[in-house]
């Protein structure tokens, strides 16, 4: 007896256990439609569910982890990206936002008017993974509001989570995308895949020190507050700030004498390494306590999320795909990127096989995180706080 409470209390038997049952499961495929990078994240909620945990530690070192390798990958189609597609990715941030913006109005005033109106406000910026815009509301509402906002940020977290890690995995079967020829499209968009930036770059196998630098690098640009007058200081956060670095770095190739140009094979390893390592730790921090909530606060949190982040991705999906025709590679990116969710971007990049997408995740991602800080103390001038 123990021996198992010793297993259940050590984070690295608990993390690597959610790695091999999910990674399990996302080989199961039913109809051709398989799991894949979801696996370990729905084994992590069964087994938070059942009282497992991880230090919280866990889940921002396997994330910088993550993103440091996905962008140094990037980097390379950086330049291509913003030049064939940059003001669009502007108007998917601008537009992802706004939408989830429209609905949670309409949930709160119409749909459901008899919930607590802070809770249904919550699931605006729980449903979009916006934790600066959690942040920004938090200051605005009156304090008797807060706790409930926060529930409902909490519950549409986990919910928003679900629903664009399914969505990148399952868009591509449904809609029957010829992924090879979606890559093809973006190369041609971009102007091909080689180095055209003029310099000398050397690549090298792998750098410990280039890829501690951007991680480094980031951790600093992602605490850097954004001053934004009334609507509060955010910053970009680990995440946005260890993807820029990234970028940068991986772009021009070296900093001083330390390379940051790598073998994208073995950042691909990694890559996939660290993805199953993170979507385990939030699987399994999410677990715990999600049904409980559930069955204390209802279902109307629960559809009020889902339907906003549902939603806001099909906005995203209409704009870069049925209106631009822009290829998968790159909507996907930008769609990720208008849901400020790094889990998207796991999904796609795992669900495409193109690291590639967090070019568009990079150029979008940053205004979609201005405009949720900004609508998050929106709602709470023209919602009614009466519950």
């Amino acid at each position: 007896m123990a021996v198992v409470e010793s297993l259940v209390g050590n984070g690295l038997f608990v993390l690597f256990l959610a790695v091999l049952i999910g990674m399990g499961l996302g080989k199961i495929s039913v109809r051709g439609v398989k799991f894949g990078v979801a696996g370990p994240l729905f084994a992590g909620l069964v087994l938070g569910h059942f009282g497992f945990t991880v230090p919280d530690a866990y889940s921002g070192l396997t994330l910088a982890l993550f993103v440091a390798a996905v962008g140094l990958i990037a980097a390379h189609e950086i330049e291509g990206t913003v030049k064939a597609y940059g003001l669009n990715f502007v108007a998917v941030a601008v537009l992802m936002p706004t939408v989830a913006l429209a609905l949670t109005y309409v949930w709160t005033q119409f749909v459901f008017p008899n919930a607590s109106t802070p809770l249904i406000m919550g699931s605006f910026s729980g449903a979009l993974t916006s934790s600066p815009g959690l942040g920004s509301a938090i200051e605005a509402l009156p304090a008797a509001a807060r706790q409930d906002y926060q529930i409902g940020h909490s519950v549409g977290y986990v919910v928003g989570v679900l629903v664009i890690v399914v969505f990148q995995q399952l868009y591509p079967v449904v809609a029957r995308l010829d992924l090879d020829e979606e890559k093809r499209r973006f190369d041609e968009a971009i102007g091909g895949t080689d180095d055209e930036s003029g310099s000398s770059v050397t690549e090298v196998t792998f750098s410990v020190m280039g890829y501690a630098l951007v991680i480094v690098a980031g951790a600093v640009v992602g605490s850097i507050p954004i001053p934004m007058g009334p609507f509060g200081t955010p910053s970009l956060g680990t995440t946005g700030g260890v993807l820029v670095a990234a970028l940068v770095f991986g772009y021009f190739g070296r900093v001083g004498p330390v390379p940051t140009r790598m073998d994208t094979g073995i950042l691909s390893e990694i890559r996939a390494f660290t993805l199953a390592m993170f979507l385990a730790v939030v699987g399994i921090g999410a677990g715990g306590g999600f049904l409980a909530t559930i069955a204390e606060y209802g279902l109307q949190i629960v559809a009020a999320s889902a339907l906003t982040s549902f939603i806001a991705i099909i906005a995203g999906l209409a704009l870069t795909r049925y209106v631009w025709g822009m290829d998968w590679i790159s909507a996907a990116g930008g769609i990720t990127g208008g849901h400020t969710d790094t889990k998207g971007l796991a999904a796609a990049v795992d669900a495409t096989g193109a690291d590639e997408v967090a070019a568009g995740y990079g150029n979008t991602y940053p205004f979609a995180l201005l405009f949720m800080v900004v609508y998050a103390k929106l709602l709470v001038i023209i919602i009614p706080l009466a519950a």
